[in-house]
């Protein structure tokens, strides 16, 4: 048990004053929840959409950035990225216009109350 209390005092985790027949000794608290990536895409094309997949598959949020697309690309992109969250569990978030948030399934997007139904609008101004 020394050596587990030596190599967290590396990773700079408190020391505990606990028995040594107890367990490692460090409170689920102490240890850090491994940090969210989050992706930025402005797609060109339609063949950019694997990208979206890709970052999305390893759980990274995904922001979609189609201010500079043309209309029917950018209707295919929420299209896609509707199925893609789906598929995968998760949800689409539209944030502005023409800008939406992919979300992995085991994340939680809070909102302020009564903006939903700006959020709609906004939503469907993507196609």
């Amino acid at each position: 048990m020394l050596a587990f209390a030596r190599l967290a005092a590396w990773f700079g985790y408190p020391e505990h004053d606990d028995e040594p027949s107890s367990s490692f000794g460090v409170p689920l608290d102490d240890f850090p929840v491994p940090a969210r990536q989050v992706s930025v895409v402005s797609p060109k094309n339609f063949e950019e959409a694997q990208d979206v997949a890709d970052y999305f598959k390893r759980q990274h949020l995904v922001i979609v950035n189609l201010w500079d697309v043309d209309a029917e690309l950018s209707k295919r992109m929420v299209d896609f990225c509707a199925g893609l969250t789906y598929a995968l569990g998760g949800q689409v978030q539209p944030v502005a216009d023409r800008l939406v948030l992919l979300v992995p399934r085991d994340v939680e997007v809070l909102d302020k109350p009564g903006s939903e139904q700006l959020v709609e609008r906004v939503f469907f101004n993507q196609l």
